[in-house]
């Protein structure tokens, strides 16, 4: 499992209180989700490729990810790494990015070579599911588009989570199935959404099982437009896994266990 945080804003701005100083910021979150950090800023909201940085290694271990707070932009993708699928590489490093795409995911799609992906660089199921999205993207139906995607996924595959942030330059998709959390919140010019909670305060709203939230900076930064990708017929089929082994490891070690079993599982398909 990872964490996942994206923001949308009406005019550019910093996310360093959210990712430093917030009761719950994302770089206390990295003690735990170890396994390395990456964000994908956008400066404006006009489908720009954004700022990529990726770093396999914890945020909380240097100094790089304060330093990258101090990006400003309009959209946000960050993603902090809890390995399943793959090891401590920056090949496997959250968000993955194409031209003015970005896709960061919380969970673990066990059987991931069955989505019949063949051009992917590293060996998380992460970067499989992305890689899928892209191949039948349709930017005049992009909800679509994650329909589909999500819902291959969810038929050839157990799953412990398909939560994901995904932003195509203009807007942010964030979407949540399965075993973990996801929360959204608004603030002045801003809307947040986030697998944790960072703040104290009453304003977070639970995202639903199967609901996909559109976060769109040129609207009035109120309630996103929500609907949900599979429907009750298909997400009753669907086959959650917690994937409880090596759940205990950190650090290098964690690293090592999700090469093997991404090795094992790739092997087998």
């Amino acid at each position: 499992m990872c964490r996942i945080f994206g923001c949308v804003a009406a005019e550019p701005v910093s996310l360093r209180h959210e990712l430093l100083e917030a009761p719950n910021p994302l770089i206390r979150q990295s003690e735990h989700h170890d396994s390395g950090w990456g964000m994908a800023v956008y400066e404006r909201a006009e489908g720009w490729d954004p700022m990529l940085i990726r770093i396999p290694e914890a945020a909380h271990a240097g100094g790089e990810f304060a330093g990258a707070t101090g990006a400003r932009g309009r959209i946000f993708n960050v993603h902090v790494r809890r390995a399943t699928m793959g090891g401590l590489t920056l090949e496997n490093t959250h968000p993955f990015t194409m031209g003015s795409l970005s896709f960061g995911h919380n969970g673990t799609v066990i059987d991931y070579p069955l989505l019949g992906v063949t051009d992917a660089v590293g060996d998380t199921d992460s970067e499989h599911l992305f890689r899928h999205l892209v191949a039948h993207l349709d930017p005049a139906d992009t909800i679509g588009s994650l329909r589909r995607t999500i819902a291959a996924a969810a038929e050839v595959s157990a799953f412990s989570g398909l939560n994901f942030l995904f932003s195509d330059g203009f807007r942010l998709y964030a979407y949540r199935f399965g075993l973990f959390d996801l929360y959204w919140a608004s603030r002045p010019g801003q809307l947040i959404v986030s697998s944790e909670k960072v703040t104290d305060d009453d304003d977070w709203h639970t995202v639903g099982q199967d609901v996909l939230l559109v976060l769109e900076p040129e609207s009035r930064l109120g309630v996103p437009h929500a609907e949900r990708l599979l429907g009750d017929e298909l997400a009753a089929r669907a086959r959650l896994d917690p994937l409880n082994e090596g759940a205990e490891l950190t650090g290098e070690q964690r690293g090592r266990f999700a090469a093997e079993r991404a090795q094992r599982i790739a092997g087998a398909g």
